[in-house]
């Protein structure tokens, strides 16, 4: 199975942009410089040692979907419900168009997940944010 670094830096581009981290938390959790940050956001000169100790800081990030767009995005929650990292419940974005934006890169990856079969992944996430728009419009 080969490693697609844009597709890496897609997903992980999704992973920041769903959990509202900006470049200056990403610095600040990861311990990284800019440059590298950038450098696998975009899906370039990405180095597989640096990739490894950045997935480090995110427990609640599926390395094996990250890397091939395989399972989900999330790792599974334990036996008392919650994941590694508690996920951010509220949204600091108007939620209408946070929704939009995130139904946006979900066309984006589509496009590269359906190739892989991974379909039903995509659409299953389309629904879910078509009914928290429609729950944010009300």
């Amino acid at each position: 199975m080969a490693i697609d670094l844009q597709q890496i830096g897609k997903r992980f581009r999704f992973y920041t942009h769903l959990n509202e981290l900006e470049m200056s938390d990403l610095k600040a959790m990861t311990g990284s410089d800019e440059e590298t940050l950038k450098n696998i956001l975009n899906g370039c000169n990405i180095l597989l040692d640096e990739l490894v100790a950045i997935v480090k800081n995110f427990p609640d990030l599926n390395p094996q979907w990250l890397i091939y767009g395989e399972g989900s995005m999330f790792k599974p929650k334990g036996a008392n419900g919650d994941c590694h990292d508690t996920p951010k419940n509220c949204l600091k974005k108007d939620k209408a168009a946070y929704l939009q934006q995130m139904k946006n890169m979900l066309i984006e990856l589509d496009a590269a997940e359906v190739a892989k079969g991974h379909h039903a992944d995509v659409d299953a996430l389309m629904n879910k944010l078509n009914e928290l728009k429609a729950k944010a419009t009300e």
